[in-house]
């Protein structure tokens, strides 16, 4: 229970975060998603199928707030959660060049998504806005992977099966 609270402490605080307080860290207008940043990171740290549930609350979380299309970023959040598990699968997760280049990759990958989508919906936004976004966001995900990681190998986080209590 503990666990899902602090998932749930984080996802609403990156959420308030990425809405009110990094906005005023914009360079020329382009700034990073932290919750995204997080989910990623928790999804290649804990597998695809903690990833795609956190996927889902923090692309609704997002939803809120994106009044274009309500839908498309737990959508995309969803696939993308399940994407970075697997990556998570193979790579050594104490080393932070795999995570964050997979962070860069994932968000150029979630911009295009969106993009394609609205386009479709005859919603236009700039495209080059993606670029930049996620190299922002790869930037501050380089502070981030650490502190997300010893949070994953904290005791209450870990998931344990056993058919008895202990």
């Amino acid at each position: 229970m503990k666990k899902i609270g602090m998932l749930f402490f984080l996802c609403v605080l990156f959420s308030v975060l990425d809405n009110t307080l990094v906005p005023f860290f914009a360079i020329r207008g382009y700034f990073p998603s932290l919750l995204f940043i997080f989910i990623i990171f928790y999804s290649i740290n804990n597998g695809s199928w903690e990833g795609v549930w956190l996927g889902a609350f923090s692309g609704f979380l997002q939803d809120l707030y994106f009044f274009n299309g309500f839908g498309i970023n737990s959508f995309i959040n969803i696939l993308l959660c399940a994407a970075a598990g697997f990556i998570g699968i193979g790579i050594f997760k104490e080393k932070r060049l795999i995570p964050v280049f997979s962070g860069l990759i994932l968000t150029l990958v979630k911009g295009v998504l969106v993009f394609s989508i609205l386009y479709i919906t005859k919603v236009y936004s700039p495209f080059a806005d993606i670029l930049y976004n996620s190299i922002y966001g790869m930037v501050v995900s380089i502070f981030m992977y650490k502190p997300i990681y010893r949070l994953c190998q904290k005791e209450y986080m870990q998931r344990k099966w056993s058919f008895y209590e202990r």
